[in-house]
């Protein structure tokens, strides 16, 4: 019942109107497309990381039969894992290869940046499209390739071949990535800096790269993270040291325990924590790149 009383100088008709114009809450209504929308999204999610859970619970399987249900739960097969010298060696090869690569590639990558960024030059859409080809292109054809070439200039399969086969495909990664930070830097700020004196060495080092570090350390972490998982090109490219996806495939063919799926629980639990933090890196930069135009538009 609507409250009549009204204050000093104030009629009852007029506390009434005031009463019915009172804003009232409307109920949201659920809408169909945003439910089916996110059931769509479910599945999708779930169908992707289906096979990294089944491998993680039957990691710790306590029989090497890989059925359901299964018989009983054990931690045995990650305390053989630390004693498996062949693929803890496997893994460090991997580890090695991954961060020379990554290395090159964060190098190459922001080269490439800056120049198609802050250089103008007739041809610089077919330069940008063709580095972009080891990206898109099939593991195996960059792999044979690259075999081909590297046979021919006489160069044996091994660490070498492996470093520049992963910098290949990661260096156009970190190169768009490293890109779409320079798109949102004002370059007017690094002009202001060598009015001032400071070289271009001097302003890269203490104006540019200030910018896009969490960029670039987050492209070195997406970088790291394919590098691990490559087995199509690595399979071609590799010597008589495998990495651990080539060492773990050479095991499927003649049966494997759940060690495997220890191994590969942990690589998986390692490479989604980093491409997060890689993501979380990228989002917070942006939302503090945000607030700075902000707060220069408020003054």
């Amino acid at each position: 019942m609507t409250n009549l009383v009204s204050t000093p100088g104030q009629s009852p008709t007029t506390a009434r109107g005031v009463a019915d114009h009172r804003p009232r809450r409307r109920r949201r209504k659920v809408q169909p497309g945003l439910v089916i929308g996110l059931v769509f999204l479910l599945l999708v999610f779930g169908f992707l990381y289906a096979p990294l859970v089944a491998t993680a619970v039957f990691s710790f399987n306590g029989t090497t039969v890989q059925t359901w249900p299964m018989q009983g739960l054990t931690l045995q097969w990650y305390r053989e894992l630390s004693t498996d010298d062949a693929m803890l060696a496997a893994l460090m090869f991997s580890i090695r290869v991954a961060v020379s690569a990554v290395i090159v590639s964060a190098v190459a990558g922001l080269v490439f940046a800056l120049i198609m960024q802050r250089v103008h030059f007739a041809g610089k859409r077919i330069l940008d499209a063709t580095l972009a080809i080891p990206l898109v292109a099939p593991g195996m054809v960059l792999g044979i390739s690259l075999l081909v070439v590297f046979n021919f200039i006489d160069v044996p399969a091994g660490y070498v071949t492996l470093v520049a086969g992963h910098s290949a495909f990661i260096t156009p990664l970190m190169m768009f990535i490293l890109q779409q930070r320079l798109k949102t830097m004002d370059p007017s700020i690094e002009h202001a800096s060598m009015d001032l004196g400071a070289g271009r060495l001097k302003t890269f080092w203490h104006v540019t790269l200030p910018g896009i570090r969490v960029s670039l350390f987050a492209a070195c972490l997406l970088g790291f993270t394919l590098s691990m998982d490559e087995i199509a090109m690595s399979f071609f490219l590799i010597g008589t040291e495998p990495t651990l996806p080539v060492y773990v495939w050479g095991l499927l063919r003649f049966g494997f325990t759940p060690e495997v799926n220890a191994i590969f629980t942990l690589i998986g639990a390692f490479s989604l924590t980093l491409i997060g933090g890689a993501l979380a890196l990228l989002l917070a930069s942006e939302r503090r790149r945000k607030r700075q135009l902000a707060s220069i538009g408020t003054n």
